[in-house]
């Protein structure tokens, strides 16, 4: 699958958007002080772990780093078991307070301090995992030109499609994440690194509170 009509143009680098995005994580992380307090009891409270999650994703330059999360599933013996998409059989082991985080995204919260620490960004391609970039990497030379988002686009546009599609694969969910969704998302990301602006930043992070509000 080609996607020469996505090419991204080459831009400078935007003093700019590090500036909002240090001061959009600090904000954060110290209005939301008391929602990760009580998520954090809330994870505790559900089942035995750490309270945060640490995965290995990819930044910009193709680098690597370990993205944060609240842990929303029971901890597993396989040490793989993480790697890919929530397919039907990881997905019984996700917490009730899991459940919550996920739905509204709040399990996401911890990445405020990737992006203070300079790996991600709030806004840009969600951040994938050294396994995907593997198989796409042709692609993901193209994306990886920025910082992985908090939320991005993609994530905007095709969450829900996403969620549908694996719900409906079954145990085949990671063959379709790779063969299906993932060409899919190549189109917004692609279009979001060669467009991007910080108007645009602006107006995907009000679509994402927006999104957050109407699940409310």
């Amino acid at each position: 699958m080609k996607h020469t009509a996505y090419i991204p143009l080459s831009k400078p680098y935007d003093p700019w958007k590090r500036v909002i995005d240090v001061c959009g994580a600090v904000f954060g992380l110290i209005v939301f002080s008391p929602v990760f307090l009580v998520l954090a009891v809330m994870v505790k409270r559900d089942s035995q772990g750490p309270i945060l999650y640490r995965q290995t994703r990819i930044t910009r330059h193709r680098k690597t780093f370990q993205a944060l999360k609240f842990r929303t599933m029971t901890v597993s013996n396989d040490s793989g078991a993480n790697d890919g998409v929530t397919s039907p059989d990881k997905a019984v082991r996700i917490t009730k307070s899991g459940a919550f985080m996920r739905k509204y995204r709040l399990d996401e919260l911890p990445q405020l301090w990737n992006v203070l620490v300079g790996e991600m960004s709030l806004v840009g391609p969600r951040p994938q995992t050294p396994r995907y970039v593997d198989i796409y990497g042709d692609i993901y030379d193209k994306i990886c030109v920025i910082r992985p988002g908090i939320t991005g686009l993609a994530s905007i546009k095709f969450h829900e499609k996403e969620e549908a599609m694996l719900a409906a694969a079954g145990v085949d969910a990671d063959r379709i994440y790779i063969d299906k969704i993932l060409p899919l998302k190549f189109h917004y990301n692609l279009f979001y690194v060669r467009h991007r602006s910080l108007a645009f930043d602006m107006r995907i992070i009000w679509w994402t509170i927006s999104g957050m509000v109407k699940k409310a």
